[in-house]
């Protein structure tokens, strides 16, 4: 029973996903939280370590064995119609719940058909923007029951770094500007003075992902010796998610595509980009073009005026001085066609 009890708070925590779509290789942005109706699949697989960390690191995992992993669904749902801040997710056979406030997502609990854990102290995840190099600490307890019976009692620590930012390869694709969380956490059931847990997991995020590509996980229990009690990586190939992550990032009466008939060959350049935007393209005939820039998904924060303009390669300088640090969706419309960027503002 004591083993199951480690397992469970372990699993509590281990559920969250901490979703990031846009970052230069140096910070994960607020706006991309969980999203309820999300859907995606992960291949459990024997823990693989990596140790290198710092800046500009090349993590190879090309040749995960995933012919072998178990599959494992993770689902996103709204715990309560009236409570929009807060975000549920379902995996192996747990629901876990998160609430997001200010700038920080929160674990609040979490149950099972035997558990279930309500945090007094909620436990903090993330709080954004999280840049490379910063650090989050926090301190957290809760109450609950085991098979509906057993009082359980929690209280422990947690601290976030991002120590990591490079080149992840995995079987699907390779992937530049990751950045890697390291999370650190203890704690102790005090009910019945179980021994302390540390659990460590790392997780990669790419700028085009709103969840993470990978993650590594351990729990370990020490009680005069240190046992490993569940360790193992977790990969998230893309096509195995629903998640309307490009619909997050557009305002909502836009449609885009990546490339067009019309708009071809489109470079945003610098990225990220401190001052002035060049954005270059190419049109296969005469139509009216204007450039959009927009904040957090959908504020439109600047629009150049329509110009009239022939067919060949064209040049637009967008001067992003005087906006706010952040993530950029950046949009060429031409005619009814539209061509979208994703920009990092520094």
């Amino acid at each position: 029973m004591r083993m199951n009890r480690f397992i469970l708070l372990f699993a509590a925590w281990s559920a969250i996903l901490i979703p990031v779509h846009l970052f230069a290789h140096t910070s994960l942005m607020q706006y991309h939280m969980p999203q309820n109706s999300d859907s995606l699949q992960a291949y459990k697989l024997p823990y693989i370590a990596v140790t290198d960390s710092g800046q500009n690191c090349r993590w190879d995992f090309s040749a995960l064995p995933t012919d072998s992993a178990e599959v494992i669904d993770v689902d996103y749902f709204a715990p309560s119609e009236n409570d929009t801040s807060s975000i549920g997710c379902h995996r192996e056979h747990t629901n876990y719940y998160y609430h997001y406030s200010e700038d920080t997502l929160w674990q609040t609990g979490y149950e099972t058909s035997r558990t279930y854990v309500r945090y007094s102290s909620p436990i903090p995840l993330l709080r954004f923007p999280l840049t490379y190099g910063d650090s989050l600490y926090g301190q957290f307890a809760g109450k609950g029951q085991y098979c509906h019976m057993t009082p359980l009692e929690v209280e422990g620590s947690v601290s976030v770094l991002t120590d990591a930012f490079g080149c992840l390869i995995l079987p699907e694709d390779t992937f530049d500007n990751v950045l890697r969380v390291h999370t650190h956490m203890q704690y102790r059931e005090t009910k019945h003075m179980q021994s302390l847990c540390h659990e460590e997991r790392y997780a990669w995020y790419s700028p085009c992902c709103r969840y993470p590509l990978l993650e590594n996980v351990t729990l370990r229990s020490i009680r005069g010796e240190d046992t490993v009690l569940f360790s193992a990586t977790y990969y998230y190939p893309q096509e195995k998610e629903d998640v309307p992550v490009r619909q997050q990032l557009l305002p909502k009466d836009i449609e885009s595509v990546a490339e067009d008939s019309l708009i071809s060959r489109v470079t945003y350049l610098p990225n990220p980009v401190h001052n002035d935007l060049q954005v270059r393209y190419t049109l296969s005939r005469h139509a009216s073009v204007y450039i959009s820039v927009h904040y957090n998904g959908g504020t439109t924060t600047y629009q150049t005026p329509i110009r009239h303009e022939d067919e060949g390669e064209h040049l637009v300088s967008v001067n992003m001085a005087g906006l706010p640090i952040g993530a950029y969706v950046v949009y060429v419309h031409a005619d009814d066609a539209i061509v979208s960027g994703n920009i990092i503002k520094l």
